[in-house]
């Protein structure tokens, strides 16, 4: 019988996710018995800061441990699951868009453990905060999964796949495509010899609206004004930059568009 709370684990990825997770594990005294990745450097750096070993093959893999968590890209989630025998650890990866049953021809207990938070290797995030969504394969998994990732965050929902992958959509529109947003405002300034950092108050302002009021609400801008002229002369203005006066083109018909769907 599987014991009910996990006290040691496998990592599988030491990329800016599997950093971050290493470190929040060790904080709550799970004992990482291996870290896997591919890249040796990485690795080994991930591994001396959790005091554990590093290795490349996974046929060195220790099955005998509560838990197995692939943090890993997600095209690369089935072939990494198809060399591992799970034997009676809970096998979890930390995918927002790939399904549960990705598990399903290889072993009897697994779930799903997503974090919903952009992560960087150097930059700190309060692991408390982070949502994490989970879901397991039967009551009693996700029982275990849920008690485990509390342990990570106070943040934690319990979403099956159809409803995590809505969220990793969504994630992806409001953080990654805002960080785009983001490079292409600082490119623009870098021609001009001006620094991104005149930006930052505004940026900071414009995501702080959204705790109080939705985001519809909190939009302003020449396209919510339908103000013609001025988006014309931005677009004359990114003429010899078709990609990106695309890009203005058409988030500014989308903002019009949810804009006349509001009123």
């Amino acid at each position: 019988m599987a014991k009910s709370k996990i006290e040691t684990a496998v990592l599988i990825g030491a990329g800016n996710l599997g950093w971050h997770l290493a470190k929040a594990l060790s904080r709550q005294g799970i004992r990482i018995m291996q870290v896997f990745s591919r890249t040796e450097e990485t690795g080994k750096a991930l591994a001396e800061q959790v005091h554990t070993d590093h290795h490349t093959d996974l046929k060195q893999l220790e099955n005998k441990v509560d838990i197995i968590i692939i943090a890993i890209p997600d095209a690369e989630i089935k072939a990494v699951i198809a060399q591992i025998d799970f034997g009676n650890s809970l096998a979890v990866h930390t995918a927002g868009a790939m399904p549960l049953d990705v598990f399903k021809e290889k072993t009897c207990r697994f779930g799903v453990l997503y974090p919903l938070m952009t992560f960087t290797r150097n930059k700190a995030v309060d692991f408390n905060k982070v949502p994490v969504l989970v879901e397991a394969n039967s009551p009693e998994n996700t029982d275990k999964l849920v008690k485990f990732a509390r342990q990570l965050s106070g943040k934690v929902h319990i979403m099956d796949s159809k409803q995590r992958k809505i969220i990793h959509l969504s994630a992806v529109f409001a953080s990654n495509f805002s960080n785009h947003m983001y490079t292409l405002a600082d490119t623009l300034l870098a021609r001009e010899a001006i620094s991104f950092d005149l930006l930052k108050p505004l940026i900071t302002e414009t995501a702080g609206k959204i705790s109080t009021i939705p985001p519809l609400s909190a939009q302003t801008g020449p396209a919510i004004r339908d103000d013609k002229i001025t988006m014309e002369e931005h677009l004359q203005m990114l003429k010899e930059e078709t990609d990106i006066a695309e890009i203005y083109r058409q988030i500014s018909k989308s903002i019009i568009t949810f804009a006349r769907k509001g009123k």
